[in-house]
């Protein structure tokens, strides 16, 4: 959240890992530090992109969207945390239906090497990469 913060070094850590879930990505320290499960959760269902896909495999824009919005994401979170009305806002995190298409969300308890619980809907984020 830093001013001094580099978008563009966010994106080439990125790339340095073609082969690693977005989830994990996300959450990776080197690459947005501060992330956390929250975030990465509702980073993803924003930009509309499966936690299981791979980073190799995303669209050309994404990892642009991708650490844009867990940017922005955390401002956000950091204002309605102070407001305390963080959990009004949560669009997937811990839910159970998806706010886009009203289809159940898919829940998985422990998902990638950082095996944290990923809410997700199958319908409106795509899945990039037949590896995930």
């Amino acid at each position: 959240m830093a001013d001094a913060w580099d978008p563009a070094k966010a994106r080439r850590q990125l790339r340095s890992a073609p082969g690693t879930l977005v989830a994990d990505a996300l959450l990776d320290q080197s690459v947005v530090a501060g992330v956390g499960n929250i975030i990465k959760n509702e980073v993803l269902f924003r930009i509309r992109v499966h936690p299981e896909s791979s980073v190799g495999a995303l669209s050309a824009r994404k990892p642009g969207e991708l650490v844009t919005q867990a940017r922005e994401y955390s401002f956000d979170f950091l204002r309605w945390k102070k407001a305390c009305v963080l959990q009004k806002h949560y669009q997937v995190h811990t839910k159970t239906i998806c706010p886009r298409d009203g289809n159940y969300l898919s829940y998985r308890k422990h998902l990638g090497r950082a095996r944290r619980r990923a809410f997700f809907c199958e319908d409106c984020q795509r899945l990039y990469g037949d590896e995930a």
